[in-house]
């Protein structure tokens, strides 16, 4: 009687399934791994196998317990639940991929419990507070998280690790990106302009005089971190890469995608035929091109780039660049 043959795990996973003495080396090791290597997939069809661990590990989330989440789930609709159904249902249509795995219900009750806890949770600050003016309070939801958290329940083997991995990237890594103003989000649009003004100042200057605004064109890439652009599998590897060296790399990186069709943004009249969707994304190009721009950049304002999805004053900062 012949034994299945378990799958081969590739470099990666080997590091992953290892024992790592220092912490912060094991890190800084995995992340040049996934910048010189990239994650494994079977094919164009498939995301790599062992994603939600690496995930797990880059965003720092412990191993998952159930018992929290399924309590969110007892508790029957949120306030934003009708919302979030709506855009369940319109999050990734047309994704094969995506589809035969999520399921509108799937999303809609992940994200429903993602607004259950958030309402409670500033419920909790207003009480403690008394509503000091300082104190900011996250959006239950907002357009733009359901294509935020599809990629996580795209990747994990169950719900409450996607609804964990989430909640860490939302109010760990980009607070400002969920407030009811979009504040870190807008924030991030300025530094789209002002990063594209910098490594390509004529293409920055062509949009400028078709009175193409950022805001316009680079919004939900900014919001969504690019996830609104197909295909997921290119998706997934942009967020492997922005896991590791930082959320804030997603502006560089959609300036790359700008800079990558430039010569045909500046052959037409109308550069926002082409704007209103993007092209698909080729995230290795992308990032490739991304990482260059960075030795292009003052530090300054590289420092205002890594700063600007936590720091609230950093869009008023930005304003001495615009005099």
């Amino acid at each position: 009687m012949g034994f299945k043959k378990g799958r081969k795990k590739d470099p990666v996973e080997k590091f992953i399934t290892s024992n790592q003495v220092i912490v912060k080396t094991g890190l800084s090791q995995l992340r040049y791994m996934i910048l010189a290597e990239g994650l494994t997939t079977r094919s164009d069809s498939e995301s790599c196998p062992y994603r939600c661990y690496v995930w797990s590990i880059l965003l720092q989330v412990p191993p998952t317990e159930s018992e929290f989440y399924i309590e969110l789930v007892s508790q029957g609709k949120s306030q934003s639940f009708d919302k979030i159904l709506n855009d369940a249902h319109r999050t990734l249509k047309g994704d094969p991929n995506y589809e035969s795995k999520v399921t509108p219900t799937i999303l809609a009750r992940t994200l429903n419990c993602y607004a259950l806890m958030t309402e409670i949770k500033n419920e909790n600050i207003s009480r403690s507070s008394r509503r000091n003016s300082r104190t900011y309070l996250s959006s239950p939801y907002i357009q733009g998280m359901n294509i935020l958290m599809a990629p996580f329940l795209y990747v994990c083997k169950i719900e409450p690790q996607a609804f964990l991995l989430f909640d860490k990237m939302i109010n760990g890594h980009m607070p400002l990106y969920v407030l009811p103003n979009l504040e870190g989000a807008h924030t991030g649009v300025r530094m789209v302009d002002l990063c594209l003004q910098i490594v390509d100042p004529k293409l920055h200057s062509y949009l400028s005089k078709k009175m193409l605004k950022t805001e316009i064109y680079a919004f939900p890439s900014v919001l969504t971190l690019s996830a609104c652009t197909p295909p997921l599998s290119e998706v997934l590897e942009l967020w492997d890469f922005l896991f590791s060296y930082g959320i804030h790399l997603n502006v560089l990186f959609i300036v790359a995608q700008l800079v990558l069709i430039r010569s045909e943004l500046m052959k037409i009249s109308n550069p926002m035929t082409l704007l209103r969707e993007f092209p698909r994304l080729e995230s290795k190009k992308i990032i490739k091109l991304g990482i260059s721009f960075i030795e292009k950049i003052p530090k300054d304002v590289y420092m205002l780039l890594v700063k600007h999805t936590h720091d609230p004053t950093i869009s008023e900062q930005l304003d001495a660049y615009y005099h």
